[in-house]
């Protein structure tokens, strides 16, 4: 097969126009004979060809050859038609048909491919995807209120991973590490359907998580219902026979001293500590209710006693006045 090179000089503009219009002319008769076509400079460090159909193929393909003089083949890129396709490779000698290493691949249908032989969607690579700015997925129609953004330094230890499978989750780094299984925060969906956070605490109309907090709300909160799990030391205690139970006298003299129930935060206590447990203050509350129960059944004890003294008294009266 003959090969047809034209050596590229420096010409005058007239002179690179008549050299254009010649080599059209020479790729038109030359393709329309099967015959390939090669345009060289003359260090040997740019070429491109046309070459007929071989291999079985079913069009002609070209080939670029961007290595230095000196250098071996390993820089020859051809593209051609395969198929319904339309296909990059890059080979490591002059053999457009041994050791051909796919760069990209465009099918029939619009996919795109990145080292894949079979890309599934219409951006497809086989193999880790960067951008030095953020990475944006808008709603369709380029709606922007629907829109995902994802972002990481240069470090990769602040970063954003969504992941799928059994238990979908949200990974969140600010200095995790640089594997992608560190994570500062974790939102999970859970086999039983409960989303979960793991490995922060979360506020809620606040910046900022209180120290040994793990919910933090900066407003008001509404349930219809709420459980305190596993709090010590329940006061049933106030009803053991040993209980040192004040008596009235002495809690009337602490409140006058003291201006608020035993045991019980003051109301300068709860504002210097920006308010107060739940769980201690209902135990507490809880302590003063049975204890006012037992002050109760003693006050009803003394009454039924003075109450029976009354009775025998009003008998006696009516003996006397009926002796009379």
């Amino acid at each position: 097969m003959k090969t047809t090179v034209l050596p590229i000089q420096p010409y005058g503009t007239t002179q690179k126009l008549l050299l254009i219009f010649f080599v059209l002319m020479v790729l038109a008769i030359e393709s329309a004979y099967g015959q390939p076509y090669k345009a060289d400079l003359p260090s040997g460090s740019l070429g491109l060809r046309l070459n007929a159909t071989q291999g079985g193929g079913n069009s002609p393909y070209i080939l670029f050859d961007a290595r230095n003089v000196d250098s071996g083949a390993s820089s020859v890129f051809l593209q051609r038609q395969e198929g319904n396709s339309l296909v990059f490779r890059r080979y490591n000698n002059t053999n457009p048909l041994s050791d051909q290493r796919l760069l990209m691949k465009m099918v029939n249908n619009g996919n795109i491919g990145v080292l894949t032989n079979n890309p599934l969607e219409r951006f497809h690579v086989n193999g880790n995807v960067r951008t030095d700015r953020d990475f944006i997925v808008r709603g369709r129609n380029g709606d922007t209120n629907r829109q995902a953004r994802f972002g990481t330094d240069g470090s990769g230890t602040h970063r954003i991973e969504l992941r799928t499978g059994n238990t979908p989750y949200i990974d969140f780094a600010n200095n995790a590490g640089s594997t992608l299984e560190d994570f500062d925060a974790r939102i999970i969906l859970e086999k039983d359907n409960a989303l979960a956070i793991h490995g922060a605490g979360l506020a809620i109309a606040g910046g900022n998580l209180p120290n040994g907090y793990e919910l933090a709300v900066n407003g008001r909160a509404i349930a219809t219902g709420m459980k305190i799990q596993t709090v010590d030391n329940w006061p049933d205690y106030v009803f053991e026979a040993d209980y040192p139970l004040r008596p009235l006298s002495e809690v009337e003299a602490f409140i006058k001293a003291n201006k608020h129930l035993p045991e019980i935060p003051s109301a300068e206590q709860v504002a210097a500590e920006d308010g107060f447990d739940v769980a201690t203050i209902n135990k507490a509350l809880l302590e003063k209710v049975e204890e006012l129960t037992l002050y109760t059944i003693a006050q009803e004890k003394q009454l039924a006693i003075q109450q029976g003294r009354l009775t025998a008294l009003a008998a006696k009266v009516d003996q006397l006045i009926s002796k009379k």
